[in-house]
Order: C-alpha cells, then sequence, then structure tokens
C-alpha cells in the first residue's frame, strides 16, 4: 500500500516543480531543461543604477528591433516567450511578451519592436503544455 502512494505521488510532485516558481527542476534535484538569452546588436550602454538595482545594459536607439537568440538544452517540443519588464515607479513591471521560433536543435530566435524609452530588462521563459518550466537569467537594456 505504501508503495502505491509513492508512486501516485510522482506524477503529482512532477506537475508541481513544472508550474512552481523557477520551474526547472524535479523532486530530487534533477534539472528538466537549461534555457540561455542573448540580446542582439546595441551598443554598450555601460553599468547603470536602475529601480535600485546596477547591472550592464546594452544601449538601443528608439527606432530599433531588438533581435534575441539563446539555446534550449536538451532540445524538445518548448514553446519560448520573452518576458519584458519596465523599470517604472521604482520598481520593475511587466512591459510586454514576445514570442520566438524553437529550432529542432534547441536553438531559438526572435524580435521586438524598441519600446518607449526607459530601463528594461528580457527574460525567456520556457514553455511545455503551457505551464512554466524554467527562465533564463535577465537581460538588462535601454532604450535612448
Amino acid at each position: 500500500m505504501l508503495i502505491l502512494a509513492l508512486l501516485a505521488a510522482v506524477p503529482v510532485g512532477l506537475a508541481v516543480a513544472l508550474t512552481g516558481r523557477g520551474g526547472g527542476r524535479v523532486p530530487g534535484g534533477g534539472q528538466l531543461a537549461g534555457i540561455t538569452l542573448q540580446l542582439a546588436d546595441g551598443a554598450d550602454g555601460g553599468t547603470v543604477t536602475a529601480c535600485g538595482n546596477t547591472h550592464h545594459y546594452r544601449s538601443y536607439p528608439a527606432d530599433a528591433t531588438i533581435h534575441f537568440l539563446g539555446l534550449i538544452s536538451p532540445p524538445g517540443h518548448w514553446s519560448v516567450s520573452l518576458k519584458l519588464k519596465s523599470c517604472y515607479g521604482g520598481t520593475f513591471q511587466s512591459a510586454g511578451t514576445a514570442s520566438a521560433e524553437v529550432s529542432r536543435d534547441g536553438s531559438y530566435h526572435g524580435s521586438f519592436p524598441a519600446p518607449i524609452g526607459g530601463h528594461y530588462y528580457a527574460r525567456a521563459e520556457i514553455l511545455r503544455a503551457g505551464a512554466l518550466v524554467t527562465r533564463s537569467s535577465k537581460r538588462y537594456f535601454e532604450i535612448r
């Protein structure tokens, strides 16, 4: 009976790992997937303090199209969404999304038009069946 209860708990634990904040891990510490993110082009914006945080920024003109790319490991049937956050009122707040085209080899790419002037960060998220699996590191950028 105990064995059956433990076996029944595995799918529930996996579902919680897939939808929880940060995601990407299964019970026992194994990782489901990893994702990298790069913002292409732009100029070195240097070190900037925005919303109380100091980070290295890429700089783009107001009329730019910002291209992004990255790798998912392991490759699979993933979807990628890019989340944008803007420094507004002293905190980073949601500023939109962009979708990516994912290749069978695990690479992905996409683009979005530059938002209004300000300080932002982008973070890629891997989704499977609409559930969050994991997120990339943040990439900071500014629009001048």
